[in-house]
């Protein structure tokens, strides 16, 4: 599901560097296909980057070391991260290493992720109940 609550033009947020850390989530998975290649795709053109260049630029380890972002940057890769990670319905443990590890480069707290992995499964969770009342007969 895409939830966007941030303007790719704000001063704070690396697109950048936030378009090659879900290339390297996606690719952490060799299970991922094209659901997950579009995904990291519209992603890419919501914020006018070339995905065919992040994606054949950037390997699954792309991610080592500390890094300096704003915690904004931080955690709309963490949102992203989960959400492509659970577009196959599983959450495979190379995804959810990958996505801690990142964090961790980030100074974000596990339990940060955690809040934000429950968020978007109650933001799922909505999504259907809605879809369900929509579609009564």
């Amino acid at each position: 599901m895409d939830i966007n609550y941030v303007d790719a033009n704000t001063f704070d947020f690396d697109s950048r560097l936030y378009l090659k850390i879900l290339v390297a989530i996606a690719k952490s998975d060799p299970e991922n296909g094209e659901p997950e290649f579009n995904y990291v795709r519209r992603q890419a053109i919501g914020l006018g980057l070339d995905i065919n260049e992040y994606w054949k630029a950037t390997g699954k380890d792309f991610l080592t070391g500390r890094l300096k972002v704003s915690r904004l940057t931080a955690l709309v890769i963490i949102k992203d991260s989960l959400a492509l990670a659970t577009l196959d319905g599983s959450f495979s443990l190379g995804e959810k290493e990958r996505i801690y590890s990142c964090a961790e480069s980030f100074d974000i707290p596990r339990t940060d992720v955690d809040r934000v992995e429950s968020w978007l499964k109650e933001s799922e969770s909505l999504k259907k109940k809605w879809e369900e009342l929509v579609n009564l007969d």
